[in-house]
């Protein structure tokens, strides 16, 4: 028996991790960024091609101020990963949750063809890095209780994983 191993559980390497502009666009204001797995290179049209899908997926954005629906601010993350693209996407509401929309998945046959992936996944450990980073700056600034609303959300939208 073969003590090598397997590739799916091959040592943990970091990967190029590039913040993204902030989109503000139909209402919503997104935190997008890249992740690039070794070998592959980032490409604005699969990028563009994913905030599309991510916009046309959201639900209807909701006010900052409103206390039982979500609050127009997300996040996407375009991973161009071994298999596939995978682009994840959250948004908030009720002051303090992080709620999942679809995860969007492009094959690399046809990188800018987002459909459906896994239901059952939110992410991987690359992924689930930024948004353990989203996390503690949503609480640093949204839910700091300093300052007005709009001013804690600027703050909030200024930060980014590195």
């Amino acid at each position: 028996m073969s003590t090598a191993p397997a590739d799916h559980l091959a040592a943990f390497a970091p990967r190029d991790l590039r913040p993204l502009p902030v989109v503000q666009r139909d209402g919503w204001a997104l935190k997008r960024y890249a992740i690039l797995a070794a070998d592959r290179h980032f490409d604005t049209a699969i990028t563009e091609a994913a905030l599309a899908e991510a916009l046309r997926r959201l639900p209807v954005p909701g006010p900052l101020t409103e206390a039982s629906g979500n609050h127009g601010i997300g996040i996407q993350i375009v991973h161009f990963a071994e298999t596939a693209v995978v682009a994840p996407l959250f948004y908030w509401q009720w002051g303090s949750v992080l709620a999942r929309a679809d995860q969007l998945r492009a094959p690399w046959t046809n990188p800018t063809a987002f459909g459906d992936g896994a239901a059952q996944v939110i992410g991987c450990v690359w992924e689930m890095d930024i948004v353990t980073f989203e996390i503690d700056a949503w609480r640093r600034t949204m839910l700091s209780g300093q300052g007005t609303p709009a001013a804690r959300a600027a703050a909030y939208l200024d930060q980014k994983a590195t």
